[in-house]
């Protein structure tokens, strides 16, 4: 063989073995013998090795385990390791049978997701508290109640052709945007902000308002999940707001976000208002990028009475022939302070340590509120409340400021920014009044009433500052819970979260007080906010029943006897 043909034959087996990499490589030079079968093979198994495979290599799919784990186990019988399939379809059969749980885990959440019970959505509420909705109540005829997602957007469909509110064949048309509502409202008539099966709740009528104003679909009514509600703070009953900041998912009938604000605020009772509207990020949660929460607690200055002041008030009304039952007199004042007390501890201590219930007698009601008229507070007791006030400031364990919670527990801990007392004021009917603001990263249950349930204690003399210190270490102390009428939620702060988005319209209702968003804000809680609370002073005397009370507690030695 030539050197030419030599060369042609390797150049030949070269394209030949890029073609096919299967192929054995034969290699045959001029003046040299031809390589045996064994140096053949391992030449081919060197190239097939180093040569890329003709498919891809297949990646693991998760899923395709899942479905392999949820298939049945074979047992020992060697009919069922031969017919796999067979005995495959019959189990999923049996499982339909028992629970459809042949479906995927989208349709099972689907089925499982409740209209939640305190939504208006929800037939049985609808019924307790009179709200009507035609296109859902007409649906009601039919069935006992709308009870999920799938009776909603049954209903929906049915009823599409009706004029109404909810617009649903034109929510396709609507860009849907994640904001953030500014709620403001009085707490007297509601029983929190928190959705409540059976009770009225501030989330409740905002979601119904949405829903009216045509910002959420009928199938997303009813379920806070679907719509990624989140709220910054939770209220008890009887708290006011005047920023307490939602984040929400709805349907932007126009990108005029007042216009937004005003359609809400048409759909709503005159206690609850939108006070701003701000466009976020779909990745916001206004409970989890709060950095910091401000309370308003205002009190009565005759709250900083001191006991013997007390006594002796009461002392006058019994030569006067009014009242008698303060001050634990023999008459019973003591055991009704009790057997108060006791109940209030069983009813969650929900409204104003009073339970809601009328300690004193309409006489006695009147008499006190003429005398407290021209009470005006003194300034050492108001530098011995200042001074109580900055004691919480700081990093501390308020397990005795809540229920629950042992000293060793680490979600006790809570920091406060700030405790100050505010400038005094007189209302019309000339009660003066100590407005106080307290600033922390958050709070427990019932932290802020027992706070100043302990700092009034302090200041009027019923117990010392060292107790007040004391509380914080491990001793269990029993701290009563001042009214609730006093708590407003004052502002929501937003200032990391600000930084980071670098938003043109940021979650800020302090800083410019010439902006018409602070404007609202300090509109609603100057004449709705703090008039109310001086209002329903008056005309219910919540602080004045809370007194007669404490008066007790302090009796049974619930602060001397944990030393």
């Amino acid at each position: 063989m030539t050197t030419k043909d030599s060369l042609w034959t390797m150049d030949h087996k070269k394209r030949k073995l890029d073609s096919s990499k299967e192929e054995s490589v034969s290699v045959v030079m001029d003046g040299c013998s031809p390589m045996d079968d064994e140096h053949k093979d391992n030449i081919s198994q060197e190239v097939n090795k180093n040569a890329p495979s003709k498919h891809k290599k297949r990646r693991w799919n998760p899923r395709q385990k899942k479905k392999q784990n949820k298939s049945p186990k074979p047992s020992s019988s060697s009919n069922e390791d031969d017919n796999n399939n067979n005995n495959d379809n019959d189990h999923r059969n049996d499982i339909d049978n028992n629970g459809n749980n042949n479906k995927s885990w989208k349709e099972r959440n689907k089925e499982r997701d409740q209209v939640h019970p305190g939504s208006y959505a929800n037939a049985e509420m609808r019924k307790i508290w009179g709200i009507s909705l035609p296109e859902l109540d007409e649906s009601n005829t039919h069935s006992s109640s709308v009870s999920s997602s799938h009776d909603i957007t049954a209903t929906a469909t049915a009823t599409d052709d009706t004029p109404d509110t909810s617009t649903d064949n034109q929510n396709t048309k609507l860009p849907k945007r994640k904001v953030a509502l500014l709620l403001q409202f009085i707490g007297t008539n509601y029983t929190g902000m928190q959705i409540n099966e059976g009770k009225r709740t501030i989330q409740a009528e905002i979601e119904l308002a949405l829903y009216k104003a045509g910002m959420l679909t009928r199938a997303n009514f009813g379920f806070p999940k679907k719509y990624s509600w989140s709220n910054s703070a939770r209220t008890d009953k009887g708290v006011h707001a005047c920023a307490q900041v939602c984040s929400v998912k709805i349907l932007l009938p126009t990108m005029d976000l007042d216009q937004v604000r005003e359609r809400i605020n048409d759909e709503l009772p005159e206690d609850v208002n939108v006070g701003d509207v701000v466009q976020v990020p779909r990745s916001f949660c206004a409970r989890t990028q709060r950095d910091r929460v401000g309370y308003q607690y205002m009190l009565p200055s005759f709250a900083l009475k001191g006991r013997e002041e007390w006594r002796d008030v009461w002392k006058k009304m019994v030569v006067n022939g009014v009242g008698g039952v303060g001050s634990g007199e023999k008459d019973g004042g003591m055991e009704s302070g009790k057997k108060q007390e006791k109940e209030e501890q069983e009813e969650n201590e929900e409204v104003n340590g009073v339970s809601g219930r009328q300690v004193l007698t309409t006489t006695e009601m009147e008499a006190l509120r003429e005398t407290m008229r021209g009470y005006r507070v003194s300034q050492d007791t108001l530098d011995r409340l200042k001074e109580a006030l900055e004691t919480y400031t700081g990093t501390h364990k308020f397990h005795n400021y809540t229920r629950g919670k042992k000293w060793d527990d680490p979600s006790s801990s809570r920091y406060i920014v700030s405790f100050e007392v505010q400038d005094l004021l007189v209302d019309e009917h000339g009660i003066e009044w100590i407005p106080t603001m307290v600033v922390g990263q958050s709070f427990l249950l019932h932290q802020i009433r027992k706070m100043m349930c302990m700092a009034m204690d302090v200041a009027r003399g019923a117990t010392s500052l060292n107790v007040m210190k004391e509380s914080f270490g491990d001793v269990s102390i029993n701290i009563n819970t001042a009214p609730a009428q006093g708590l407003s939620l004052d502002m929501s702060y937003y200032e990391y979260f600000n930084k980071r988005q670098n938003a043109s319209e940021p979650l800020d209702w302090h800083s410019d007080k010439t902006s018409p968003r602070h404007l609202r804000w300090k509109k609603f809680k100057e004449e709705k906010v703090m008039k109310h609370i001086m209002e329903e002073e008056w005309t219910q005397g919540n602080f004045l029943s809370y007194m007669q009370l404490q008066e007790n507690h302090i009796q049974r030695g619930n602060y001397e006897r944990s030393l």
